[in-house]
């Protein structure tokens, strides 16, 4: 499909002088805090509607089935013209969010229509990530793209900080039904700045010439998935990461309840725990460009994911507000430097024809062993303790930094 023009972007230039990255970067972080006032929203109107907190596990359910057929996503975002696959799928969000607010609005707004939004909503969205993965390398130069990356990550953390607090202040002076609203104007501003990205059309990866679409689709899915396994380099660091993943899942499964049940923390402290997390997050996105100046993506993936198991299986021997605070602050930092850094190397190290695929298939390798963790961490905790389950998720998330002396992750 796209190539990246070699003409585009002769000279280095500051993030900030790049018109196209600054617009599809604020695009994503006003779409960011759409979602979470969204995510906030959402529950509260499952749980007026039915008042059953079965119904609102469903719809988190529902949400997440679409993540298994990321690697669709992949391939449709490395078939079709990506700049428009972003522009639709944040109008049809749009709305898709408007309708529903509507129907809330004249309650009309029926449990299975929820359920077929959350649906939707969940499949666009991996459709929008996959495609913004493999287009922001056309806006930006290759010195300038781990620079990208930690701003894109800085701003989702920056709006999981305030979004809910913005959220939970408007839905309280009005109804939830709002936050449907806000969020489908969010989708709404966002179409229309991506339309504004001057960027030159560009062509499929190949006409579908071969016997049949099926055929065409098995042997393009394929491609991504032999990139990922073949490329040691991504397939070792995507080890990692689900490794890593499995283990801060099984942690964060059973971090709330450790809070109010085993150290008897109030709201307040935990609202407090939270925001610095929050503050650290957005921290961690950022410097790892600063790092990235003076260390290698090895020496940085190494050292945050040891650095997070490390913080982890302290938090699960903390007894006081303070030890408890400034371990899950560590850990935080560590996991937001992660994820730029992973970012960066997929897209160095993948043709452009194959970012889509790439992407989708590496996220769906990261998450594939989540609703398992998440059921182990219940069993260890009914039967051992939360305490030594979290510390045996940290132990698990501290070993993961042995991949990173393989000799093919060297180059990172």
């Amino acid at each position: 499909m796209q190539s990246i023009r070699k003409d585009a972007l002769t000279e280095t230039q500051p993030l900030h002088r790049n018109p196209k990255v600054m617009r599809l970067l604020g695009s994503k972080f006003i779409s960011f805090l759409g979602d979470q006032i969204y995510l906030l929203a959402l529950p509260l109107i499952v749980l007026q509607i039915t008042g059953s907190a079965v119904a609102m596990g469903m719809i988190a359910a529902v949400e997440r089935v679409p993540v298994f057929f990321q690697p669709l996503a992949g391939w449709i975002a490395d078939t079709f013209n990506r700049k428009k696959l972003l522009y639709i799928a944040d109008l049809s969000r749009g709305v898709l969010l408007l309708f529903l607010a509507v129907l809330y609005q004249a309650n009309l707004l029926e449990f299975w229509h929820i359920a077929t939004g959350a649906l939707f909503m969940g499949w666009l969205t991996q459709l929008h990530n996959a495609a913004g993965f493999a287009f922001l390398p056309h806006l930006v130069q290759k010195e300038r793209l781990h620079e990208a990356n930690a701003w894109n990550e800085g701003l989702f953390q920056t709006a999981i900080v305030i979004g809910p607090a913005l959220g939970g202040l408007l839905i309280s002076l009005t109804a939830p039904g709002l936050g449907l609203l806000l969020n489908a104007i969010s989708f709404f501003i966002t179409f229309w700045i991506i339309t504004k990205i001057n960027i030159q059309p560009t062509s499929k990866v190949r006409s579908f010439n071969r016997n049949t679409f099926f055929q065409t689709f098995t042997l393009e899915l394929k491609e991504g998935f032999k990139h990922v396994f073949h490329t040691k380099i991504i397939f070792y660091t995507n080890m990692a990461l689900m490794i890593s993943t499995f283990g801060t899942t099984m942690y964060l499964t059973l971090f709330i309840f450790h809070l109010t049940e085993v150290l008897l923390f109030k709201p307040a402290q935990i609202g407090i725990i939270l925001s610095l997390g929050g503050i650290m997050a957005i921290t961690g996105a950022l410097v790892t460009n600063r790092l990235s100046h003076l260390f290698t993506f090895q020496a940085i993936l190494m050292m945050a994911h040891l650095l997070g198991g490390l913080s982890i299986i302290s938090l699960a021997f903390s007894g006081t507000f303070l030890t408890v605070a400034i371990a899950n602050a560590i850990g935080v930092l560590a996991a937001c430097m992660i994820n730029p850094c992973i970012t960066t190397i997929r897209q160095k190290h993948t043709p452009d024809i194959l970012l889509g695929r790439v992407q989708a298939t590496s996220r769906w390798m990261t998450w594939l062993l989540l609703p398992f963790s998440a059921m182990l961490s219940g069993y260890l905790g009914s039967i051992t303790s939360s305490a030594a389950t979290i510390a045996i998720g940290g132990t698990i998330t501290a070993t993961t930094f042995l991949f990173y002396l393989l000799p093919a992750v060297r180059k990172a």
